[in-house]
């Protein structure tokens, strides 16, 4: 039976159900290989489920990898991503070189407010910042997640945030 869930990243957990892809051969993923290099030696639509956990923030440029999650994706497949958003203590160390706020796939996303960015798109399934436990603990996450873009402009660098987690399905 062939796998249907695509794991990038693996960083070295294994996962019966999954395909696992990673740079590192030491972590011993199922296929290795850098998501810098495009195309991915995969078919087209052989996923329902891509997983994505905390790995594009590690690539030199976003939309090639989009594409190709969108050409391997099923159209009635999910891409669940996970990113550190751009306050967070864990976005700026030297391996990330990509940044992430709560509008970084609006280009890709269909009717999202990056409205210049052509090409393939998604369909938007949900989307969150998350935040510490203390800031959790006084309902803040509620709030910021209800008005992202004033969170964005006025409250991101006062209340850091930790991830951005978005789930995306390709528009066929």
């Amino acid at each position: 039976m062939e796998k249907k869930k695509l794991i990038l990243g693996s960083a070295g957990r294994e996962t019966a159900d999954s395909i696992t892809l990673d740079i590192c051969p030491e972590h011993s993923p199922d296929v290795v290989h850098d998501l810098n290099i495009i195309p991915l030696p995969f078919k087209d639509n052989q996923f329902e489920e891509i997983v994505c956990h905390h790995i594009l923030e590690h690539l030199n440029d976003l939309s090639p990898v989009m594409s190709e999650l969108h050409r391997i994706c099923d159209p009635d497949g999910d891409i669940y991503i996970e990113v550190p958003h751009h306050t967070s203590w864990c976005a700026n160390v030297p391996e990330h070189k990509l940044r992430f706020n709560y509008f970084a796939f609006d280009g890709y996303i269909e009717n999202g407010i990056i409205k210049w960015m052509t090409g393939k798109k998604f369909k938007l399934l949900k989307r969150e910042i998350t935040f510490h436990r203390a800031f959790r603990r006084i309902l803040l996450h509620k709030l910021f997640n209800l008005f992202p873009m004033t969170y964005e402009k006025f409250w991101a660098y006062i209340f850091p945030a930790e991830h951005l987690k978005i789930c995306l399905r390709p528009i066929k």
